[in-house]
């Protein structure tokens, strides 16, 4: 046999593995879509996934869309659609749909809104101050600002504040604070509600912070799916998340009245998650609305071999009831936190 006979027959067969392993791959994708949108924070092993960084699920389609190019031409398009699917529906991507323009947003009852958790003003709260002063916003809510900032009292000095606990408020209209929601699953404090007085109308704030995935996540590894180790300290604690979204959501709904409300804060939880869908379907996304790309706020910090500043989840959000219309979010880029700030432009209708 020739030597291009045999190097033909080799390619060939590469090909054929090139093609078999692209549909399988896609098959796998399929199959992580399912356990993420479908399945999600009702099952300790699509939790893990929930909560699990998505972008290298590019590397396997992006490595066999060069071997379709050289070995395997047909199933290119095989490949190219497990990256769109990795790209938008899993990663999360943000493409808003409806625009609005300028003229429409700057009458009486626009607001600029922020809210950041701030880990205790760790590592850098100069330059989350810094961010906020760009956007020059009306109202700022902080979670986990539990001690006390020289930084803080300065920057918000002739602003209206509110403050308990770990939650901070801070409004440039009058506000009082309404109550302090304390819920059983994890004995804590996860709401603080205020009433802030715009000049064309009274509003509902609620600033959250809903208890982290991750004290349960931590007793999972790599032999997990197989040993079954830690998965079911992790479905025990997943009971107790969805009991405080349950309790905080029902908090929420039971104290706002017929005023607009505005929900935001450190949810905890992505928008694919299984408790966000049940409990905060009613209440629009400022994101999902009014933001383009990823929007990921956390984590900012070194996470195993992740790298710092490159966070690859949206914990954080802005929620608003249709009293409200929302015309830009985005999420910042400073690292003064271990979670990004997200902010938004909202006005009532």
């Amino acid at each position: 046999m020739s030597s291009n006979a045999v190097a033909t027959k080799s390619n060939s067969v590469i090909g054929r593995w090139v093609a078999r392993l692209s549909w399988i791959n896609l098959i796998v994708l399929l199959f992580i879509s399912w356990l993420l949108f479908a399945v999600s924070e009702n099952w300790w092993l699509s939790s893990a996934l929930t909560y699990a960084p998505r972008t290298p699920y590019l590397v396997p389609a992006l490595g066999l869309l060069l071997g379709s190019c050289l070995w395997h031409r047909s199933s290119i398009s095989v490949n190219l659609i497990s990256i769109a699917m990795v790209s938008v529906p899993i990663m999360g991507l943000s493409l808003p749909m409806t625009t609005f323009s300028r003229e429409a947003f700057g009458g009486s009852g626009t607001l600029k809104v922020i809210s950041c958790n701030v880990q205790d003003y760790r590592p850098d709260f100069a330059s989350v101050l810094a961010e906020i002063s760009r956007f020059n916003p009306d109202i700022v809510a902080f979670q986990d600002a539990r001690s006390e900032s020289t930084l803080l009292k300065k920057f918000f000095e002739s602003w209206h504040v509110a403050r308990d606990g770990e939650y901070f408020v801070a409004s440039r209209y009058p506000l009082k604070m309404v109550a302090i929601g304390h819920f059983e699953p994890f004995d804590r404090d996860a709401v603080m509600q205020c009433e802030i007085a715009l000049p064309s109308a009274r509003i509902m704030f609620f600033n959250v912070h809903q208890m982290t995935p991750r004290h349960g996540l931590r007793g999972l590894d790599i032999s997990s799916p197989i040993t079954q180790r830690g998965s079911e300290r992790l479905s025990q604690y997943l009971d107790l998340r969805a009991a405080e979204t349950s309790d905080v959501r029902d908090f929420v709904e039971g104290s706002r009245g017929q005023f607009p409300t505005l929900v935001m804060g450190d949810f905890n939880m992505p928008c694919e998650s299984s408790l966000y869908h049940r409990n905060w379907f009613g209440f629009q996304n400022a994101f999902n609305t009014a933001g383009t790309g990823y929007g990921y706020s956390f984590p900012c910090t070194r996470q195993y071999c992740w790298p710092a500043g490159m966070p690859w989840m949206r914990l954080d959000h802005i929620l608003a009831d249709d009293a409200w219309q929302i015309s830009h979010c985005f999420v910042g880029k400073a690292n003064g936190s271990d979670h990004r700030l997200i902010a938004a432009t909202l006005q009532l209708k």
